[in-house]
């Protein structure tokens, strides 16, 4: 995979990624419920291009890094659950900018762990594009209440699980993306189940059609179909193109929760995204 074939291919996946907020406004499920859904449906999709592909899971490679695996099954299991608890507790805006100190974590383990050097651009780039991450939520000027509080606590403990996630998943080599990903979503759908049955009513619980409709899109294209394709291009590109241009995908989700969900959008949400879109420009343009 080229490097600008795979920075294109990290642009459609933070695209992708940033409709996930509006789509889970419109699934009545408890965040368990729905990670545990999410990851079933997931597996299953890259399962299903194994067989009309006529491939075989690589078993020999999942036992060769099965402890790495298992770690990332739960580590995933947690990144959800905190993701969409940060959801509940508070609104989009806030608990995204809170969800995408991320990128942040990634670059100072990726500096850590594979020796990246950090340019000067780069850390100017992503310092500007947190800043306008700052505006875009509004946090400045709204009161931190109870539920808000454990949102952003959600929303942090999400965002370090997740840095930790895409660092492991690019410093394994020796194993397929698709065998990767599908093998850490199995590990991770079990590891949540406990969770839901121990904190969740299962009985109670009822879908609409639309709530259906929207589970089966977060399932195959969000995680089954979008997870493969983001952590193929991880792989190839430096932590900082990858901090950078995941930036992409909370101007989008603030943007779509003001116009489809009426969250409020006001001047500072512009600014802030023309920061952060301009960030991701700059730090991409050839010297």
């Amino acid at each position: 995979m080229g490097l600008n074939n795979a920075k294109f291919k990290l642009i459609i996946i933070c695209m992708i990624f940033g409709t996930i907020g509006t789509f889970r406004r419109f699934i009545e499920l408890p965040s368990g419920a729905m990670c545990f859904c999410r990851a079933v449906l997931a597996v299953l999709t890259i399962l299903a291009y194994f067989v009309l592909t006529k491939q075989r899971v690589d078993m020999p490679a999942i036992k060769r890094n099965l402890k790495q695996i298992i770690l990332l099954g739960a580590l995933m299991a947690t990144n959800w659950v905190c993701q969409f608890e940060a959801f509940r507790y508070t609104s989009i805006a806030i608990s995204t900018v809170c969800y995408y100190t991320q990128p942040i974590f990634f670059l100072i383990g990726a500096a850590l762990v594979f020796k990246e050097k950090l340019t000067a651009r780069s850390v100017v780039c992503i310092c500007i594009a947190f800043g306008g991450m700052i505006l875009v939520s509004g946090v400045t000027g709204t009161g931190v209440d109870a539920n808000t509080l454990k949102g952003i606590v959600f929303a942090v403990a999400g965002a370090i699980t997740y840095a930790v996630i895409v660092i492991i998943n690019k410093s394994l080599k020796d194993i397929s993306t698709f065998d990767l990903t599908m093998a850490q979503l199995a590990f991770a759908a079990v590891m949540v189940l406990p969770y839901v049955l121990m904190t969740e009513d299962i009985g109670t619980i009822q879908l609409s059609l639309r709530g259906l409709i929207c589970l089966l899109i977060v399932g195959v294209v969000h995680t089954g179909i979008a997870y493969v394709i983001y952590f193929g291009a991880v792989k190839e590109l430096e932590a900082q193109t990858v901090a950078i241009i995941s930036y992409i995908d909370p101007v989008e989700a603030v943007l779509l929760s003001a116009f489809l969900l009426h969250e409020p959008l006001t001047a500072m949400i512009v600014v802030g995204a023309a920061m952060i879109l301009g960030a991701t420009l700059v730090s991409e343009l050839k010297q």
